[in-house]
């Protein structure tokens, strides 16, 4: 449970029925910990945003009749697993997403193997006796016997009812064994319902605002100037030229973490808005073009170098010479795209780290981390130079 309406109503739910229960709430952060005065994995320091959350927690397991409930500390695990190599990617300007680390290496790893313990492939077919249950908007379900070769039956990520609220693209790299333990009440409800529940229910967070994904955005608005500063504490600043899309020297930037590809950039006395179209480490350069549609904001092809199929094995149709024709999604709330998936030698380049998820219809298969990406104008470039 997090203090959340979601996880509340989760709990709601899981408490109508003959389960026993306990709840867990994870400690990822504290606004303590930005300052100084808290040592990660100490549990000492006092933050009020964790605070508030579970103070909440307790109120909403006391309303639900006493159902017991425990703080687990897992700060230092989500700084070693999450925040540090975030902020390499960072630092080397990079889009990395904490979401899609998090749930693969916190909630469904570290927290999972402390409430229900460690897991192994041998678990997938005996009888299921413990689960971890989320607020998450998703469902797991199971795959018929004679789609696996051993037939046996094996846990599949699907989309839920809510396509607007769907987060099967933050669970894409959740492995199977963890998804053979993960119960997702909320599936077949819409947010509208979830908050209705909550209401009708009266749980002392039904009317608590939102939250965002990351533990340690708070109030920040991700890829805003406040996002930006507080990533300035952690991350040497190199100062650069932002340049147009034919190399001339338009404004200046204050690190290539400070801006996100796709993003509107401010250029002092520019009568068209522009967009970060790329971020060129090797001359520290942040490459801007005015007009969402201009060809160099719009992607061809890429490549992923190394993907976590969340049943290990990729589709059998990757192999094949036509590739296997998917659904792809790079952020959260993206209407999916058709794309050609085919398996392919890893290319040397700099990453632009972003998550690429994909789905066979409703299912999801997998998801990794964005190697390269070759632009539309690039490509353009080529056939140009060619002809």
């Amino acid at each position: 449970m997090s203090g959340g309406v979601d996880s509340s109503v989760t709990a709601l739910l899981m408490a109508q029925q003959d389960y026993d229960l306990r709840a867990v709430f994870m400690r990822n952060w504290s606004t303590m910990d930005e300052f100084g005065s808290f040592v990660a994995g100490s549990g000492g320091a006092a933050g009020c945003e964790w605070q508030q959350d579970w103070n909440d927690v307790q109120k909403v397991c006391r309303h639900l009749g006493g159902i017991p409930v425990e703080m687990i500390d897992l700060s230092r695990e989500y700084w070693i697993h999450v925040f540090e190599p975030a902020l390499g990617d960072w630092g080397s300007g990079t889009t990395p997403n904490p979401d899609v680390d998090c749930n693969r290496e916190i909630k469904f790893g570290a927290l999972m193997d402390r409430v229900i313990g460690p897991s192994s492939s041998s678990q997938l077919s005996a009888p299921q006796k413990t689960w971890l249950a989320t607020g998450h908007y998703a469902q797991v379900a199971w795959s018929p016997p004679e789609a696996d070769a051993d037939h046996s039956t094996r846990p599949m990520l699907l989309r839920a009812k809510d396509r607007t609220k769907d987060q099967s693209y933050y669970l894409s790299s959740v492995r199977e064994d963890r998804l053979a333990h993960a119960h997702f009440p909320l599936a077949p409800y819409l947010k509208s319902e979830v908050r209705q529940l909550a209401i009708r229910h009266e749980l002392p967070t039904a009317a608590r605002k939102e939250s965002m994904g990351i533990c340690f955005v708070g109030n920040r608005s991700r890829g805003g100037a406040g996002f930006s500063t507080f990533l300035n504490d952690y991350i040497t600043s190199s100062p650069g030229d932002i340049v147009d899309g034919d190399g001339n020297k338009v404004g200046r930037h204050g690190g290539l973490h400070t801006f996100t590809l796709g993003q509107g950039a401010r250029i002092s006395g520019a009568l068209q808005k522009y967009f970060v179209a790329k971020k060129d480490t090797a001359k520290n350069q942040i490459v801007v073009v005015q007009g969402k549609d201009n060809p160099m904001l719009l992607c061809h092809s890429l490549n992923v170098p190394s993907m976590h199929w969340i049943w290990d094995e990729p589709p059998e149709e990757v192999d094949r010479p036509e590739g296997a024709k998917l659904l792809a999604q790079v952020r959260h709330r993206q209407i999916e795209v058709e794309c050609t998936v085919k398996r392919a030698d890893p290319v040397l380049a700099v990453a632009p780290g972003q998550t690429l998820g994909l789905w066979k219809d409703d299912w999801c298969l997998g998801s990794g981390t964005i190697g390269d990406v070759k632009t539309v104008y690039e490509v353009e470039q080529a056939q140009a130079k060619d002809a």
